[in-house]
């Protein structure tokens, strides 16, 4: 039976903690894109940092301008994170995570169901004790666009149906518990 001492407990704890905080800025993004809220996905990138989605390349000011337009094209889009693979070297780190974008496209024939998946590979660095992109590079391994099926939604339909910023119920709930 093996034993671990308090510092190598701690180190894998420290590891650990890294690891989910990096891996948790790819879902953050996904929101962010999600919900058209530019806070959040700005939030995403230190100051100095890039996106390189091959139609765009700039600092992270300019993607959010550039992504904001893109996705007002869309009656609404949701981004799925799926697989993500790590690696930590002291302040510097890589994330793979692969993503599936989904998108109501509206067209002159009817909307379209746009699917991209690919794979984000972030560069990352921890400055001041916080983890931040410094450069995204989007990779894209296939698409598909087929015509859409739409959502049944009657007049007194109860269902609540996403929204962008700051229409979306996900806000109502998280203001409840922000103090």
């Amino acid at each position: 039976m093996s034993t671990i001492n308090s510092e190598e407990m701690n180190k894998k704890l420290a590891e650990m903690l890294d690891t989910h905080e990096i891996k948790a800025i790819a879902h953050r993004f996904a929101r962010g894109l999600d919900r058209c809220d530019r806070g959040i996905i700005e939030s995403c990138f230190h100051e100095d940092g890039m996106d390189d989605h091959g139609f765009f390349k700039g600092n992270a000011g300019e993607f959010c301008d550039w992504v904001m337009g893109e996705l007002k094209k869309f009656k609404s889009s949701q981004h799925l994170i799926t697989t993500q693979n790590s690696e930590v070297n002291g302040d510097s780190a890589v994330c793979e995570s692969y993503f599936y974008a989904y998108h109501l496209l509206p067209t002159p024939d009817g909307t379209k169901d746009v699917i991209v998946a690919g794979r984000y590979v972030d560069t990352m660095e921890k400055r001041n004790g916080e983890w931040k992109i410094t450069l995204r590079l989007a990779t894209f391994d296939w698409n598909k666009i087929t015509d859409s099926a739409p959502l049944p939604v009657a007049d007194n339909d109860p269902r609540t149906l996403g929204a962008t910023l700051p229409d979306d119920a996900s806000y109502t709930a998280f203001a409840k518990i922000q103090k």
